[in-house]
């Protein structure tokens, strides 16, 4: 099982590299862009932020079981994928950002007031930047059931966040998982699903791995306990 974490780990990173090549070298025609750079940045941005919904949507899952029946391994899939779930919505908010200025110009920080995928983005990001300093308190049984009821009111901002571009006032382009996404140029949706899928590796890998670290530091304080 070692190696084989290890093998779609590497696999993923190979195909972040491929997906790197996509952004650096293939600009080709896109309606939904006006400037080179912002196509560039197409390629990581659309992945980093549906892998920080996958993440988000772990945390809610996880906390929810938690909540039912006080699972160690749920609290572990929750602090876990929280974790994670912030450092892909930092690339996912910063990638836009530049997306943003490049391709629309004009203040940034109106157009994060502004536009709602941008506005809900950043709440849901920030909430569990919060979900993440709360659980750096020592792990009780109150921390724990009190984080837990944290992560699942993400079970709100997840859905809201991701439909905002569909129902509510945004600038936002939606493209994937829509019949634009079938009008994207052959090389851009080669980049986009390379992209996507080196992303989806590259997380299970990382949170596999956070979640062996997770287990080794709770056996290694169970064992302080016992000596005390």
């Amino acid at each position: 099982m070692k190696y084989k974490l290890e093998i779609v780990g590497l696999f993923g990173f190979f195909l972040a590299l491929v997906t790197l090549y996509f952004a650096l070298v293939h600009t080709g025609p896109a309606k939904f862009f006006t400037a080179p750079n912002a196509q560039k940045l197409f390629y990581f941005h659309v992945p980093s932020g549906l892998i920080t919904y996958l993440a988000f949507l772990m945390v809610v899952g996880g906390s929810a079981v938690y909540l039912y029946n006080q699972s160690d391994y749920a609290d572990r899939l929750s602090k876990s994928a929280a974790e994670l779930g912030i450092v892909f919505g930092f690339m996912s908010l910063a990638s836009g950002t530049f997306w943003m200025k490049a391709e629309w110009g004009g203040d940034i920080f109106s157009r994060f007031l502004t536009d709602m995928r941008l506005a809900t983005t950043l709440a849901m990001w920030l909430l569990y930047i919060g979900y993440f300093v709360y659980r750096r308190q020592p792990e009780t049984f109150e921390m724990k059931k009190n984080a837990a009821v944290l992560g699942l009111s993400g079970m709100i901002m997840v859905p809201l966040s991701y439909l905002s571009s569909r129902f509510l006032r945004s600038h936002h382009p939606v493209i994937v998982g829509t019949e634009d996404q079938g009008s994207l140029d052959p090389a851009l949706r080669m980049g986009l699903y390379t992209g996507l899928f080196a992303f989806l590796l590259i997380y299970i890998f990382l949170f596999n791995m956070r979640m062996r670290i997770e287990e080794m530091e709770r056996a290694t304080l169970g064992a302080r306990m016992e000596k005390i």
